[in-house]
């Protein structure tokens, strides 16, 4: 067998002397191991570091303490939604994009765009919470999301983010500071959060959070709870998903 012919080699080279060029080849041998391991200790402490440091109990969080949460503070069912303001499919499920719904309901005649149904039937109800979290994949999209933080600052997140998921082909900053003129947030308070991204650190955690959760692209949702456990949606995916889930949860 092979493995007992390379077994038997071993044995026997350590019953000869090692040649100089053999001794030089496991010195360097060793000082590589060595330093590779190095490396990886390293990596392993700054990891450790990096994970804890943004989440304390080593715990990667559905709903983050930042979170902008929609609903009655008793319900106990939770619609996580990770999203970005420019994709064409987060804008779809939000019920803006005819363009995009058009093309879906070609697929489906049945389709529903699952936020406006599940604000409508759970939200208002008193019986699911909605929590957006930022996920932003494009540029624009990027500064949306710290215009709305800085929006949230002053009570008033849902309203811009509606406006945001409207307006979805403008949002430059100029555009940006105008929407915040028009649901008359304080703009000099308003235009200072923004130009100094001051919620930049929610939103690179959304990101943290949405990788270590799986999330590869936008929409995707967790719909549950810490007690009964989530389930994941991807995709613009209509409202009758959402409902057999939702009413699952509810139900245990």
């Amino acid at each position: 067998m092979i493995f007992m012919d390379e077994e038997n080699k071993s044995a026997e080279a350590t019953e000869k002397p090692k040649s100089e060029e053999n001794i030089v080849v496991i010195k360097k041998t060793k000082i590589i191991i060595a330093f590779a391991a190095a490396i990886i200790i390293i990596g392993a402490i700054i990891g450790y570091r990096l994970f804890f440091t943004s989440n304390p109990n080593g715990k990667v969080e559905y709903i983050a303490n930042y979170s902008a949460v929609l609903g009655n503070e008793n319900a106990t069912v939770y619609v996580i939604e990770f999203s970005d303001y420019e994709c064409p499919y987060c804008q779809a499920s939000e019920g803006t994009n005819q363009d995009i719904i058009s093309r879906l309901k070609e697929g489906d005649s049945t389709w529903e765009a699952p936020v406006p149904k599940v604000i409508e039937d759970y939200v208002n109800t008193g019986k699911v919470k909605l929590v957006f979290r930022n996920f932003p994949l494009h540029t624009n999209s990027k500064e949306a999301a710290l215009a709305a933080a800085c929006a949230q600052e002053q009570g008033k997140f849902w309203v811009y983010h509606s406006m945001l998921f409207e307006n979805y082909n403008a949002l430059t900053n100029i555009d940006l500071k105008k929407y915040a003129s028009d649901i008359n947030l304080n703009l000099n308070q308003f235009n200072q959060c923004l130009d100094s991204n001051k919620y930049q650190n929610n939103i690179d955690n959304d990101m943290k959070d949405g990788d270590a959760l799986g999330v590869s692209g936008t929409p995707t949702f967790f719909i549950g709870n810490d007690e009964k456990g989530y389930e994941k949606i991807v995709g613009a995916q209509s409202f009758s998903a959402f409902k057999q889930i939702i009413d699952s949860k509810i139900s245990v």
